[in-house]
Order: structure tokens, then C-alpha cells, then sequence
């Protein structure tokens, strides 16, 4: 705010978000905790993270049996570099009155129990179909080529058992009529979820931790070695799910990793990215802390415009000594790649190979 001639204090949008991010306190910041301490400090901060991102209400309302339904299965798929898999595809039931479509590749050179990789995908035309290795236009063709966006065959490639979930809102779960009037099917549910407690990015990360219920009750997945990685809004579901649910075992973000007072609040971004008293708990180095001692990988295009690299660096030196404060700091790192807002297979699967026993 800004005075005027006539005295009055004036509302402009950028020093007002200024002055929140200077002023406003944000309760789990860590502090430089170690030993028990760092333990209750991750547990108090993991359980207020699930209430900002809804996940209490949606329990609330009652879990029900994910009576999983495989609906299609192929015993020898192709991808684009004739590379042979297994293809599956499932729906399950990870909220009343909602079945939540799941491709799963499995690896023919290798047998069960698979080590598992959740492949998230985020906005762009394709979703699920990309990441899977099945692009239908022009343009999805060009993701999987250039942006590196078929995850789920990167995953089986390396002996992982890929699953890949339509991410709500996206992809096949997108309504047809939003992007007729103009907008995006997120801006619908992050408004209507708002209303009931929730949020988008919750209900996305309450997918992930049912699919983690059916890894493991099916004995063909290791739950032991779980990787969970995803592109820009992908990465934003990998880092919260990562989080909030110790299952996982390794996160690998790409394209989101950032200070929010550099991405989120700095430029315009899709509704779902808005979590409403998110940074009255922490910014997103914090958030990050909660995966320590795990493996944690950030992922950023050098000349990425919405997740700018220089917040991406001054995000990480925080999250480094979080990290150093468990002993733990080879075990994070951040992967600068040499282009924008994409992909980058170089940066996750190294990292995953030292860390996840598996030959990536």
C-alpha cells in the first residue's frame, strides 16, 4: 500500500503481496531444529499440511474400498522407440461416486515384485496419453520429443513398475464445457472445492496416497521402492504427496521446485497451484523438508519463465540445510537443465539409479 496526495493509503496488488511475504508469519519455517526436535517439528508441520490441503475433510467423509477394475490389458506394448512393455489399464475408487483412471506399464525383462514409479502429469494436451507413450496429435508427438513428457515409458524403460494416473481436472478428467466458455476445468473444482474445505492439489495428492493403498495390496509392486516423480503441476502433486505420506520413497519434481514468493505469487498461474493458508505454514523449501532424510530431487529449466531458476536456487539452499541438518545432504540435490519449462530425463533417473537400487 502506497500513500496518495490526499493522505488516504492506497491498494496496489505488488507491494500488498510484498508486505504479506514480508510480514506475515509462517509457523513451521524451520528453525534449525535437529534430532527429536526435527522429528516433531516434521510431524506437527506434516499434520497441518494435510488440513490446508484438505485431506481431513475427504477422510471424513468416509474411505472406501478401492474395488480396482482392470478394464483393458495388452501383453506386449511398443513405445516410439519399440522398446516392449506390458500395459494395463485400471480404475479405482479413491473417493465415493469417483473411479480414478490408472495406466500401469510393467517391465518383460524383469519379474515381480517390481520397484514402482508414480508418474504424474501436468497441464498440456495429452495428459495421461503422453506420459504413457501414446501421443495422438501434432503436438503431443512434439511433448514426448522435445519436452521429454512420457515418463511412465522412461519409468518401465529402467524396470519400474509405472503408474500413471489422470491427473483430476486434466486429461480425461477435464470438462469439455469449461474449455468451451474459456477456462480450465481446475478453475471449476479449486473454486467448488474451496467451498467444502478442500482443494484441488489435495484432492490430486489424496489420489496419490490411494494409489499407494493399491501398490501395496497387489504383491506384483514392491512398496518398499517407490518413486514418485512428475512434470510442472506433476511436480507440484509429487512434492505435497512426497510430504505428507512417508511411503514414498524417492520424489523427483520437475518443472515446480521454487520459492513460491518467485512462481506462485510472482506470476499467473493455474488456480490449482492456490492452496488457501499454505504459506501460513511454510514456504516450499520447507515443505520440501518434510521428504528429509529421503531422496529429493529438483528438476529446472535454466530458462524456465514461470518456475525461475533464480527462486529455484535460493529455494534449494534453504532445503541444503535442512537436508545437512539430518545428515542428509547427498541425498538432496537440484538439476539445472539447459532449457525451459519441460522435462528433463537426465535429471531424474541418475539421481532415482543412485539412490532407488534399480538400474535407471
Amino acid at each position: 500500500m502506497s500513500e496518495g496526495e490526499d493522505g488516504d493509503e492506497h491498494l496496489y496488488p505488488d507491494e500488498w503481496t510484498e508486505r504479506l511475504f514480508r510480514d506475515h508469519e509462517r509457523r513451521h519455517a524451520y528453525d534449525g531444529v535437529t534430532g527429536d526436535a526435527f522429528r516433531a517439528w516434521q510431524s506437527a508441520f506434516r499434520a497441518d499440511l494435510r488440513s490446508v490441503l484438505g485431506l481431513p475433510t475427504i477422510e471424513a467423509a468416509g474411505v472406501p474400498s478401492l474395488v480396482p477394475e482392470r478394464v483393458e490389458r495388452t501383453d506386449g506394448g511398443a513405445d516410439a522407440d519399440g522398446e516392449s512393455h506390458r500395459r494395463e489399464e485400471w480404475r479405482l475408487r479413491t473417493e465415493s461416486g469417483f473411479r480414478l483412471p490408472v495406466s500401469i506399464l510393467l517391465p518383460d525383462d524383469r519379474d515381480p515384485p517390481y520397484p514402482v514409479a508414480v508418474t504424474l502429469h501436468g497441464h498440456g494436451e495429452g495428459g495421461r496419453a503422453v506420459a504413457t507413450g501414446r501421443p495422438a496429435t501434432d503436438e503431443q508427438r512434439r511433448q514426448v520429443r522435445e519436452d521429454e513428457r512420457d515418463v511412465a515409458v522412461q519409468a518401465v524403460e529402467r524396470g519400474y513398475a509405472a503408474l500413471a494416473p489422470t491427473t483430476r481436472g486434466l486429461g480425461d478428467l477435464a470438462n469439455r464445457e469449461d474449455e468451451e466458455l474459456g477456462y480450465r476445468t481446475c478453475h471449476t473444482l479449486q473454486l467448488h472445492a474451496q467451498l467444502f474445505g478442500r482443494s484441488l492439489a489435495g484432492d490430486r495428492v489424496w489420489d496419490v496416497t490411494r494409489l499407494l493403498d493399491f501398490v501395496e495390496a497387489d504383491d506384483r509392486f514392491d512398496d518398499d521402492r517407490v518413486v514418485v516423480t512428475g512434470h510442472s503441476g506433476g511436480g507440484a502433486t509429487a512434492l505435497f504427496a512426497a510430504a505428507v505420506d512417508e511411503r514414498v520413497d524417492i520424489a523427483a519434481v520437475s518443472s515446480y521446485f521454487c520459492s513460491f514468493e518467485d512462481s506462485i505469487a510472482a506470476v499467473d498461474h493455474c488456480e490449482c497451484n492456490y492452496v488457501p493458508g499454505l504459506l501460513g505454514l511454510g514456504e516450499q523449501w520447507d515443505i520440501a523438508g518434510l521428504v528429509a532424510p529421503r531422496p529429493f530431487v529438483a528438476v529446472n529449466g535454466v530458462e524456465d519463465s514461470i518456475f525461475p531458476i533464480e527462486g529455484a536456487r535460493r529455494a534449494f539452499e534453504r532445503l541444503e540445510a535442512i537436508y545437512d541438518a539430518v545428515d542428509a545432504a547427498d541425498r538432496c540435490e537440484l538439476y539445472e537443465g539447459e532449457g525451459g519449462h519441460r522435462y528433463y530425463a537426465d535429471g531424474v533417473w541418475p539421481f532415482v539409479g543412485r539412490h532407488g537400487d534399480v538400474d535407471s
